[in-house]
């Protein structure tokens, strides 16, 4: 596996090299680069299998990158200080999102991500009208005013709009406010098993329990909450339910 590194720090560069050789010493580290433009020449050049990429880099950011290749063929392991990028990094298919300074245990559980993969054909880069296509997601970088949270997307029971927030509703209890939109997560989670049920509710079908036909129509869940069904949304439940 031919990997290369791009990020503008060269103390970042540097920490991840010596990670990546103790992590995973059967890599090939090929080369580095500092910014935009010279990532793509290095990408050019040494043809590297993975790429680990910074975001926000002084000539631009990792997303200008990938939009200078119609069709990547390597894969992409995002290594960045924000967090608020996680929802747009898994759009494109991303492996994982590492954030800075790089844990060595997150790390090796990247490159395990990565020895898991199918051989690969060729990256599809999706926009967000071609979400829907995505690969199903396994995990979720959110993140609150106080912390920072790697969550697992089976353990979210039902996510819930709050005006401009988005509260998450998790399997051991925990109810956590994000500062997103409830579209902006329907996007990226429908494709994973979840459905717009209501405007203000997306559900985890792995959590559904039942649909009451009486009073106007509602949601049970298996952790026993009751939510409402908009009424358009009727038959392609149903539909979706057949399906499953």
């Amino acid at each position: 596996m031919r990997a290369l590194i791009i990020d503008d720090h060269a103390h970042v560069r540097e920490n991840l090299r010596l990670l990546l050789n103790e992590v995973a010493p059967d890599f090939e580290l090929v080369g580095e680069a500092d910014g935009v433009n010279s990532g793509e020449q290095a990408i050019k050049t040494l043809q590297p299998d993975l790429v680990f990429l910074d975001i926000e880099m002084a000539d631009g950011t990792g997303f200008d990158l990938l939009n200078r290749f119609k069709e990547p063929d390597f894969r992409l392991i995002f290594v960045t200080g924000h967090d608020g990028y996680a929802i747009r990094a898994f759009r494109v298919s991303a492996i994982d999102y590492l954030l800075k300074p790089v844990d060595p245990d997150d790390l090796e559980e990247a490159i395990e991500k990565v020895r898991k993969q199918p051989p690969l054909q060729k990256m599809q880069i999706q926009e967000a009208e071609e979400i829907q296509h995505a690969e199903k997601l396994q995990q979720l970088v959110l993140s609150d005013s106080e912390n920072i949270y790697l969550v697992q997307v089976s353990d979210i029971l039902r996510c819930q709009s709050e005006d401009n927030y988005t509260r998450f509703f998790l399997r051991d209890g925990r109810k956590l406010l994000i500062s997103k939109t409830l579209k902006e997560y329907a996007e990226l989670l429908e494709p994973s098993g979840f459905f717009r049920s209501h405007q203000s509710h997306l559900i985890n079908l792995s959590f559904f329990d039942h649909y009451d036909k009486r009073d106007g129509g509602t949601i049970r869940m298996k952790d026993g909450a009751t939510l409402p069904l908009a009424t358009r949304k009727k038959d392609q439940l149903i539909q979706v339910l057949r399906s499953l």
